[in-house]
């Protein structure tokens, strides 16, 4: 029996059209980034969407931070095969009506070790101030847009919590598809597989010179040197060695593979649980208009764990916390924006208008 192509089931969520409104790539020059311990660009790409009227003057304003080894312009690209981009999502979203005009913006914020997790480290540089202080002033002066919405998956879901929880005046509604909380839940089981790793190596320089000169097979959360990469990376974000800028600690033992207490309590302070218990970031978190947090629950990290434990944690501290479950593994969110993203503009004051008259 000969096989049909049931081409009338194809909907614009696997084969997305082109978007109807327009993408501007901008090469952006930071001062903050200059003279960065890793020497990583300084001048990199920032892409900006604009929705299809054209107009952005007043126009709710999303900064979208990407995950580990991401950068913005990643997102304003062509969809993959039957999936679509985030950009490509919001476009479509606004044409059917479901969610308002708004601006978008995406900070390449990549580093040699994979990320910065949007923090300024004397290891990694100054990201936080890349993204606060440089990008969010210029692109509301150039374009005159409105609120400021933050969000993003995986490390770019923690990016947006810690940055709105640090800057609750300039970020007034946050969403984290996946983001990384709860670090003894999402870390932790990772340090073993490292600590075989790089001493497998024949320590951390040794496997950093063969990463760094050769290109990477197999990348993902199974594969044991990619996991030793992440953990030196996140290492180098949140337990950064002050006096000697570039370098920093490792929260194990090389040696022995005991977590050090010391290291380990330094990364404890950048969790946003424990963040939020503090008298500074839970008044922060009050401060907000909406906070949106998500997990699949067969998250290779289990990070949907520590959504729900960030939410329980706001909640009995009298904060309302939009929190979904999804049945899905970490890769999946991309279709949680369709969620986050109405509800965000909304907490801006700026809600869906209805279905578009218009065929998308």
């Amino acid at each position: 029996m000969s096989v049909r192509i049931p081409t009338e089931a194809r909907t614009q969520k696997v084969f997305p059209g082109p978007i109807r409104g327009r993408v501007e790539s901008h090469r952006f020059p930071s001062r903050a980034l200059d003279g960065n311990p890793w020497g990583d660009p300084v001048e990199r790409e920032l892409p900006v969407y604009l929705p299809p009227s054209g107009r952005t003057e007043g126009r709710p304003l999303l900064l979208l931070l990407s995950g580990y080894t991401g950068a913005g312009w990643m997102h304003f690209q062509r969809p993959r095969f039957l999936t679509d981009s985030i950009v490509g999502r919001v476009d479509r979203l606004i044409r059917e009506g479901r969610a308002a005009e708004c601006v978008v913006v995406g900070p390449d914020c990549l580093t040699t070790l994979g990320g910065s997790q949007y923090l300024n480290s004397s290891a990694t540089g100054r990201y936080e101030e890349y993204v606060i202080s440089e990008i969010l002033p210029w692109v509301r002066e150039r374009y005159g847009t409105g609120p400021v919405a933050v969000m993003g998956t995986s490390s770019g879901g923690y990016g947006s919590l810690s940055l709105a929880l640090r800057h609750p005046d300039v970020l007034r509604a946050v969403g984290s598809n996946a983001g990384d909380t709860a670090f003894e839940y999402c870390y932790v089981p990772e340090f073993p597989i490292a600590f075989r790793e790089i001493r497998k190596a024949g320590g951390t320089e040794a496997l950093l010179r063969k990463v760094l000169s050769e290109p990477v097979s197999a990348f993902g959360p199974h594969q044991p040197q990619i996991q030793a990469i992440e953990t030196m990376g996140y290492a180098s974000c949140y337990s950064p060695v002050e006096a000697e800028p570039g370098r920093f600690d490792l929260p194990f033992d090389l040696d022995s593979g005991e977590l050090r207490a010391d290291i380990w309590s330094r990364w404890l302070a950048h969790d946003p649980v424990r963040m939020i218990q503090t008298d500074r970031f839970r008044e922060a978190l009050r401060r907000l208009e909406y906070v949106y947090v998500d997990g699949g629950t067969r998250d290779e990290y289990a990070l949907d764990v520590g959504a729900r434990i960030f939410a329980a944690v706001a909640r009995r501290q009298g904060v309302t916390v939009d929190f979904q479950e999804f049945d899905g593994v970490h890769a999946d969110g991309g279709p949680r924006y369709e969620v986050m993203v109405p509800r965000l503009l909304a907490a801006l004051g700026f809600p869906a208008p209805g279905p578009s008259s218009t065929p998308v």
